[in-house]
């Protein structure tokens, strides 16, 4: 994914740090409510603990970091933005030095920004899964679309950094995402757009997700008019090679772990195969070469960036060649 070049720095400078661990931390998801306030229809989290009314404390938010030294925290969930004490949560990770990444589907966006300042450290990451018709729909809320929109533009003009993220699904437009990459491009003037496979959660209909021959398609065609048009697609090149079927990766499931209520969650943000009490703990109980394609069924057509981008990192960073392309594509 690309940051702003202080943060690619730092990031670059801890990746140097680590070249004598296997497993090292780039990234921690952290849940610190499970609730939403809409319900997506391709979303296995909302599913996976639709019961549960179970939340973090401000203070374990920030201990996570403690744990985990991972320079980037991806604030997600569930709707991070009804989570109380959200503001403290990401003023204590700016005091930590941590690049922040703060999901929402942006239905309290507005009403929320006097309660953070412009940081180069923040982005806020609005979910954004195509054009009007299409988002709405995969949202289940008619009128979404426009109030995320309206929403990107408001915290734009307030000097903060916003990125959108992006799920494709079996039977995505690939047409109406690039048409929304476009328009988000040179009518909005994002910082960046996060687009990603969907994953096959257990919970919601099998119908939905593609086979990674279906992915590597679509992927072609976004990196074609990405190419074309000057898109500003944070996939990695690497990654971007992975996901279009030009390279394999493995999965780094412990370069993206997840913090929720329950406990450190592993082996990945989309399996739950254990819960652990501590970092530590999760680091030690899971048998991390068990997963990823051609060793769990589950994992066989994940393309899903917490997983692979990861490994795009390490892949990137153990080559002088796939290190001065990325450099290239970071100052671009």
């Amino acid at each position: 994914m690309k940051f702003p070049l202080r943060s690619t720095v730092q990031i670059g400078r801890y990746v140097a740090s680590q070249k004598k661990n296997d497993r090292y931390p780039l990234v921690i998801m952290l849940e610190p409510t499970l609730g939403c306030n809409i319900a997506c229809i391709g979303c296995g989290k909302i599913r996976e603990y639709e019961s549960n009314k179970a939340r973090l404390t401000v203070e374990e938010c920030l201990y996570s970091a403690e744990e985990c030294p991972a320079p980037v925290i991806s604030i997600c969930g569930g709707e991070p933005l009804i989570f109380k004490g959200i503001e403290e949560v990401v003023a204590g990770f700016l005091e930590m030095k941590r690049n922040i990444q703060l999901c929402t589907n942006a239905l309290r966006l507005v009403d929320m920004l006097d309660k953070f300042e412009p940081n180069p450290r923040l982005t806020f990451v609005v979910h954004l899964d195509g054009m009007q018709e299409i988002h709405d729909y995969i949202c289940d809320y008619p009128g979404l679309w426009e109030i995320a929109v309206n929403s990107i533009k408001t915290a734009r003009e307030s000097g903060f950094r916003v990125t959108t993220n992006t799920t494709l699904f079996k039977e995505t437009d690939v047409g109406d995402v690039i048409e929304m990459m476009g328009y988000l491009t040179n009518e909005v003037g994002i910082d960046g757009m996060l687009v990603a496979p969907g994953y096959q959660y257990s919970q919601i209909d099998p119908t939905l997700t593609m086979t990674r021959a279906e992915h590597e398609e679509k992927f072609t065609k976004i990196r074609f008019a990405t190419r074309e048009n000057g898109y500003k697609w944070l996939a990695s090149p690497v990654y971007q090679d992975f996901l279009t079927g030009d390279r394999k990766l493995p999965c780094a499931p412990w370069g993206s772990v997840t913090r929720n209520p329950y406990g450190w969650k592993g082996p990945c943000y989309l399996l739950t195969d254990g819960i652990f009490p501590t970092y530590q703990a999760l680091l030690d109980g899971i048998e991390w070469e068990r997963y990823g394609p051609g060793n769990d069924h589950r994992c066989e057509h994940c393309g899903i960036h917490s997983g692979f981008e990861p490994a795009a990192t390490i892949a990137t960073t153990s080559s002088v060649k796939e290190t001065v392309r990325s450099l290239a594509w970071t100052l671009r």
